[in-house]
């Protein structure tokens, strides 16, 4: 029987709120899956330049016209990973690992002036827990599709 506390008749059962069991918290494996893309600019010098002239065209007066023409470059042997790197470029996977290390190295500041008794402020405590939750975040990720395609 529940003994109801000054609550009105009926509220105080087992369907109330409060006698309700909290479903406990339980892990569960779960994918991002992301397929991403960014073009940008790449300068090379591996390509066959494409052919270039003037024709010379009858117009509408009996004289003649030139006309300029140019083929577009030949890229087709072009190897686009190749020139995506060599200009300094990075995958996404890349760009987690370079932030990986760039947090790795932050932690390891933090956790020297830590140590050294240099600012134990919470907010240096919350930082450090911040970092190594970042740290985790960069780890486990895989690409599932590369493609490097000349727009």
């Amino acid at each position: 029987m529940y003994d109801n506390y000054n609550y009105p008749a009926g509220a105080d059962n087992e369907y109330a709120p409060w006698n309700e069991e909290s479903i406990p918290e339980k892990d569960f494996d779960v994918t991002c899956s992301q397929s991403l893309s960014k073009t940008v600019t790449v300068t090379t010098n591996n390509y066959i330049p494409g052919a270039s002239g003037v024709d010379y065209e009858p117009d509408d007066e009996g004289g003649c016209c030139a006309v300029g023409w140019h083929d577009p470059d030949d890229t087709s042997d072009t190897d686009w990973e190749e020139e995506y790197h060599g200009s300094n470029h990075y995958t996404p996977l890349q760009l987690i690992q370079k932030f990986k290390e760039f947090l790795e190295a932050d932690l390891e500041k933090t956790n020297k002036e830590i140590a050294e008794g240099e600012n134990h402020s919470p907010i240096r405590k919350a930082r450090k827990s911040l970092l190594k939750h970042l740290i985790e975040e960069c780890d486990n990720w895989s690409e599932d599709e590369t493609e490097y395609v000349e727009d």
